[in-house]
């Protein structure tokens, strides 16, 4: 089992991206941000969120290549 101290919750993530909770989940589903599903519940590493958010710094929220 991971160090879970290395994950935040969907909802931590959402935050911080100021996204809704369920694009977080896309985002994981689709490869954008690394993440981990332990049973019905997902948990987004915290260093592919900095990374994630480090390389969307300078895009608009809504720019479609955000995602890739």
């Amino acid at each position: 089992m991971p160090d879970l101290n290395d994950f935040i919750s969907t909802e931590d993530a959402a935050e911080k991206l100021q996204y809704h909770v369920e694009h977080v989940r896309r985002m994981m589903r689709e490869g954008s941000i690394a993440g981990l599903k332990i049973g019905r519940t997902w948990l987004v590493r915290c260093e592919a969120l900095d990374s994630y958010m480090e390389r969307t710094a300078s895009m608009a929220k809504h720019d479609p290549s955000r995602n890739k």
